[in-house]
């Protein structure tokens, strides 16, 4: 039985919206990698949700950085364990102020066929969804706001 190889805690957070320009070149860096034959992408995206009459203009997002890194870590771990071919995991979420239409959230795996990559990418959204210490605050065009749920 093989050791897992310990990967080193990653900062996933970014200030602001996630660039596509940023995807694109994400991309483009693993065109070197000929054991990679499936990419998989999630992309969030802030909606203008219209709840009650009120229409989100925004998202702010904040954090409990140091506890979400650690269970991110985890999560992390886990996805090479569950999916031992995954040649890469990208996970980035934003901090701050992303206007509805703005990227803010992205899970990238790789892997040497796209089953792997794809069953990867689900678990480890739907998995920073539940556990980690991430918090939406919905700005609305009226100025009001509602703290965002996870369904």
């Amino acid at each position: 039985m093989s050791e897992a190889k310990a990967h080193k805690v990653k900062d996933i957070f970014v200030e602001g919206s996630i660039d596509p320009a940023y995807i694109a070149t994400s991309i483009a860096k693993h065109t070197t990698r000929t054991d990679i034959g499936a990419h998989e992408i999630f992309l969030g995206q802030v909606r203008a949700d219209t709840i009650d009459g009120r229409t989100t203009k925004a998202i702010e997002y904040t954090a409990y950085r140091g506890m979400a890194l650690e269970q991110m870590t985890m999560i992390r771990e886990e996805a090479f364990v569950r999916w031992p071919t995954l040649t890469c995991l990208h996970v980035h979420h934003s901090l701050g102020v992303i206007s509805a239409g703005e990227l803010c959230f992205m899970v990238f795996a790789s892997a040497p066929h796209r089953q792997q990559a794809r069953e990867a990418v689900a678990w480890v959204v739907d998995r920073i969804k539940s556990e980690l210490p991430i918090f939406g605050k919905e700005m609305n065009a009226d100025g009001g706001h509602v703290w965002k749920e996870n369904r």
